[in-house]
This record gives C-alpha cells, structure tokens and sequence, in this order.
C-alpha cells in the first residue's frame, strides 16, 4: 500500500503524528471555548465511543495530509489541483460536539435548533468523517499496491 510506503519515510511519519497532534489540540481547545481549565471535564464526560471515533479521526486526519503532501511531491498521482475532503472534514468535525454537555465553536457559529442535531447525530457525523479521510486517501491511491 503506497499510504504505507509514505509512513515509512520519517518525514511524512512526523508529519502525520505532529498533524494529529495539533489537530486534537486545537479541537479540544475549540470544544471548552479557549477555557482549557475545562479541558479534564470534557475528558471526563465524553461519552467512550465519541472519544474513540475522534482518536480514530484525528489518527486519519494526520494521516490522509501527510499522504497529500508524500504524494504532491512525490508526483505519485496523476489527479491535478486538490484532491480529497480534509478541508471540508476537518471545517464540519470542528462544529461537532463529541459531548453532550459542551459547547464546541458550532453552538457560536449555529443557531441552537441546528447545534442540537450536530450533537444527537456526533456519532454518525464522526463517521462519515472518517469514511470521507478513508475516501481522500483511497482516491490519492493509498490502498492500491
């Protein structure tokens, strides 16, 4: 698999880790609203299966922009200008809520009837972001051997 062959190279592997990295801290930052006070209360209440789904993607996250950039600069694909979602994955997970009880950038940005169905439905919005990071890697040609 040519992801597998771009996390080989310790670059892109530092890419996708420091990525991830950031990519989690900026969103817990985003969901206590800059309070990082609150940061261990929203550890202690996200529910377990939102807690994983977000590792799961913020792994994936890491992972599809460094296979981006292994394959932008590698020339590996032949697709031109951008391919994939992470932009657009990354912008709607950032208004999800992964618990109940806290208010991410969505409740700013949102009015509340339509914040409340992000918050009902985070399990089902988590994983269709996954699918669309395993969709983005997939049509880079990261599964084919």
């Amino acid at each position: 698999m040519k992801v597998l062959d771009a996390l080989k190279n310790k670059k892109y592997l530092a890419i996708a880790v420091a990525s991830s990295i950031t990519m989690s801290l900026l969103y817990i930052y985003t969901q206590v609203l800059g309070n990082l006070h609150n940061a261990d209360i929203w550890f202690s209440i996200i529910p377990w299966y939102n807690a994983l789904l977000f590792i799961i993607f913020a792994a994936l996250f890491g992972i599809t922009l460094a296979f981006q950039i292994y394959v932008k600069t590698r020339k590996v694909c032949g697709i031109r200008g951008s391919a994939g979602t992470t932009g657009a994955v990354t912008f709607a997970s950032f208004l999800v809520a992964q618990c109940p009880a806290c208010a991410s950038l969505g409740a700013l940005l949102l009015p509340a009837s339509v914040f409340q169905i992000f918050i009902k439905y985070s399990p089902f919005i988590n994983i269709l972001s996954i699918s669309l990071l395993l969709f983005t890697i997939h049509y880079l040609g990261g599964f084919r051997k």
